[in-house]
């Protein structure tokens, strides 16, 4: 009997060791995730600053930060209600590029470009305000 006690010790030491090795594992995942937040915010305002200091190609820069918070703010959409920065964003993700535009001809590629410019200079003003408006959400 005394036996059975120990074996009964031993299952629930392993089990409480076992758990507490999985909350160590989940709370690393979350510190992590947490990081890797905090540097896409970062990188977000970096951005905008450069976007709005005429420093980047425009629509490169929208695309990165675009990117950066489907990735990792999900509902940036919904809290923010940027609709003009979805919609430019949108019409220049639905155009090749990377690699897939290295390898359209250069008169399409030049196309692209003009409409990147004209979507750009059209709604200059309003992504300008979004982008305000996201940069004072990210400082918060």
């Amino acid at each position: 009997m005394p036996w059975l006690i120990a074996l009964g010790i031993l299952i629930v030491a392993s089990l409480g060791w076992y758990a507490w090795s999985l909350t160590r594992q989940v709370k690393t995942q979350e510190e992590k995730r947490a990081q890797a937040r905090q540097d896409a915010l970062l990188g977000i305002q970096i951005l905008i600053d450069s976007y709005l200091d005429a420093q980047v190609d425009r629509s490169e820069c929208i695309l990165r930060i675009r990117v950066l918070l489907d990735a990792h703010h999900d509902d940036w959409l919904s809290e923010l209600h940027l609709d003009r920065f979805d919609e430019v964003s949108d019409a220049i993700l639905a155009m090749p590029f990377g690699e897939a535009r290295q390898q359209i001809d250069v008169e399409t590629r030049r196309e692209h470009d003009a409409a990147r410019r004209q979507l750009l200079q059209i709604h200059e003003a309003e992504l300008e305000a979004e982008l305000k408006r996201l940069k004072e959400w990210v400082n918060q």
